[in-house]
């Protein structure tokens, strides 16, 4: 009977061993008993043949004859030939039945083993169940808050636009107003000075109902400035941080659990690199300020060089401003 090591557990197949096992030995004892039986039986018959002719030597006195004694000796050998005979089989059967007890304490040693890897297996699936959950829990939090800040960053970035109208709006008038009094600069000259007699509350009256009056002061601009690359720069690393966690889960996915000793897993935190440091911090702001072209697969390393000659450009259009 073939039994699937693969389809049973361990414990119903070592029941199933230690079952053929016994039957294996019952069968073996029960042949050899069969033997032994009628080999017992045969001796008891020459022992009681035996017996009868020292009976009838004992009453009758007369001498043997060479025939009669080469007879007697011809049984004697017949006897210790049985004997001889059930002594192999007796050995032979002992030989087998430890054979078969050495069998079967492999077979246990084999069950034991295959109970242990199963053990192991069961914690590696449990421990990368886990690791799963927790990297989707991440991803989901990640995701939650690249939302968050996408919404953010557009209100920002209407924000800004607004701003920038604005000041496109102030920069005409000023434009204007500089044309208009190098136009009149001698009439200005010539007349009284109406600015001198108005006091500052009647001034700071005329800014507030002017419509095009500037809202924000340029400090105020820049901190939004700010603010607005250092969200983008955040988002950036967030999209970086939800792919790396997306390819780690399905390589997780793909690779295989091998039965070997469980490996103890290294850890995945390493330093930053300088460059990588240099890029997160000089190249990627201009990145999310738009002077850069935004390029989610920008690789650090191999754009490097390309981006210098770039970076030393962005330092003159990005220091006056600040």
């Amino acid at each position: 009977m073939m039994i699937s090591q693969h389809s049973c557990s361990p414990e119903v197949l070592q029941s199933v061993l230690q079952d053929s096992a016994q039957a294996e030995l019952e069968l073996v004892e029960d042949v050899w008993r069969g033997e032994a039986q009628d080999l017992l039986t045969q001796i008891a018959q020459l022992q009681e043949e035996n017996k009868q002719l020292m009976t009838n030597l004992s009453h009758k006195d007369i001498n043997f004859t060479e025939e009669e004694f080469q007879k007697h000796e011809g049984m004697s050998e017949r006897e210790r030939q049985v004997m001889k005979k059930l002594k192999e089989v007796v050995d032979k059967q002992r030989d087998e039945i430890r054979a078969k007890d050495r069998e079967l304490g492999l077979k246990n040693e084999d069950v034991e083993a295959l109970q242990q890897q199963q053990n192991r297996l069961m914690k590696i699936n449990h421990d990368l169940r886990h690791r799963i959950t927790v990297v989707e829990a991440q991803g989901k939090a990640l995701i939650e808050q690249k939302v968050e800040l996408e919404a953010y960053l557009q209100t920002k970035e209407q924000e800004m636009g607004n701003l920038r109208a604005e000041l496109g709006k102030l920069r005409e008038k000023l434009q204007g107003e500089d044309s208009q009094a190098s136009q009149n600069g001698e009439e200005a000259k010539a007349e009284p000075n109406n600015d001198d007699c108005l006091s500052d509350s009647e001034k700071m009256a005329m800014d507030l109902k002017d419509p095009n009056r500037p809202r924000f002061t340029l400090q105020e601009l820049r901190d939004v400035l700010h603010e607005r690359n250092e969200l983008k720069s955040r988002v950036f690393l967030l999209q970086e941080e939800l792919l790396y966690y997306k390819s780690e889960e399905m390589e997780e996915e793909t690779r295989t659990p091998q039965p070997t000793p469980i490996i103890q897993p290294k850890p995945s935190t390493q330093p930053e690199s300088g460059i990588k440091r240099l890029i997160f911090t000089a190249i990627m702001p201009m990145v999310a300020a738009g002077l850069i072209p935004d390029d989610p697969t920008l690789q650090p390393i191999r754009r490097l060089v390309s981006l210098v000659g770039v970076f030393f450009k962005c330092l003159v259009l990005w220091f006056p401003l600040a």
